[in-house]
């Protein structure tokens, strides 16, 4: 029997609507769930992976985002991952900890000398670690990413250790801050950020610790502007996936993954120039700012150190092992300066 060209044409459709319909059956979708704010840094890092994954749908991978808190806490973000209902997440430090105490060893108050090296120590020390405790858990640990730095904000300056005794704050969950603070005998609250307004306002607490992006963001600076530029404590987060759907992909689309989400580098430098604009703004909106000097950061800094055993115990696990890890790295970044001088 001979074929017309019509029914040529016919079976050309027919095998592409079914080519079609297979390939949209071989396809992936990748759900994050983070919790974001409009036209903030982070919200503009979400917008760069929607862009890079509408560059490359010809992948076979497609995005659900859910950055608006539709997934609830990061608590119960971690346990979606960890169930693969969420295959992409963002993990602030303090929840990260509630899976792998040892993250708290990061947030050792004082730690860091600056931002160049605990960037450095992170990303060449701490992270390969990281990966590996997280696999352990089912969780392939992309990269660092960041919010900032903790500070202390209340009805007055915290100039030196002694200020925050027997002082109503806000503290986090993480064993680095409620050792520490206890240790000062502050009167310490434990709460998460979202309850820091309410609190101040019923006069619960005084003060606290917070990123500046939290401290101007939720109106914290109207009920209790002093902001002291402590740094104590880095917070970086972590861009953490599913390790089952991440083994699952292609190296194309691991690839892809990688890439959109902006780079350490990127990421941080979006970030702390957003957060030096808040800090210049926030005197313009009624807050006084306190900058520690070199003496006052000396006395804070010793005083902290001397809190290090107690708070390492308390993380137990393989708490002294990262500590040991994070002076190693120190020490190489001090190299790799005099080196360079």
């Amino acid at each position: 029997m001979r074929t017309t060209p019509i029914a040529v044409a016919l079976i050309s459709m027919l095998a592409i609507f079914a080519f079609g319909s297979v390939h949209a059956q071989d396809r992936k979708v990748m759900t994050i769930g983070a919790y974001t704010v409009p036209n903030t840094p982070w919200d503009l890092n979400w917008q760069d992976v929607t862009a890079a994954f509408d560059a490359n749908t010809d992948l076979g991978l497609d995005l659900e985002l859910l950055v608006r808190g539709e997934t609830g806490s990061s608590e119960e973000r971690l346990n979606s991952l960890r169930r693969n209902r969420l295959q992409f997440v963002s993990s602030p430090l303090g929840s990260g900890a509630a899976m792998i105490p040892e993250l708290a060893v990061l947030q050792l108050p004082f730690l860091f000398e600056s931002t160049p090296e605990s960037d450095f120590v992170l990303d060449e020390y701490a992270l390969p670690r990281f990966q590996a405790m997280f696999a352990d858990k089912g969780i392939m640990f992309l990269r660092w990413t960041e919010a900032g730095s903790n500070h202390l904000f209340g009805d007055r300056p915290f100039l030196t250790p002694d200020t925050v005794k027997s002082f109503p704050m806000r503290v986090q969950t993480t064993k680095a801050s409620s050792v520490y603070f206890e240790g000062l005998e502050a009167d310490a609250v434990y709460m998460s950020s979202n309850d820091i307004l309410q609190s101040l306002q019923t006069g619960l607490i005084n003060g606290g610790e917070a990123v500046t992006i939290f401290y101007w963001m939720t109106g914290i600076f109207q009920e209790a502007q002093h902001f002291t530029l402590t740094g104590h404590a880095i917070e970086p987060s972590s861009i953490l996936l599913n390790k089952k759907f991440w083994d699952g992909l292609s190296p194309e689309q691991q690839n892809l993954i990688s890439i959109a989400y902006p780079g350490p580098i990127a990421a941080r430098n979006r970030v702390r120039e957003w957060m030096t604009k808040i800090e210049d703004d926030l005197p313009g909106l009624g807050v006084t700012l306190h900058r520690l000097n070199d003496e006052q950061r000396e006395a804070w800094k010793t005083q902290a150190q001397s809190s290090y055993g107690a708070i390492l115990e308390s993380i137990g696990g393989d708490a002294r092992d990262i500590y040991d890890l994070v002076l190693e790295g120190q020490a190489a970044y001090a190299r790799m300066k005099d080196e360079d001088s």
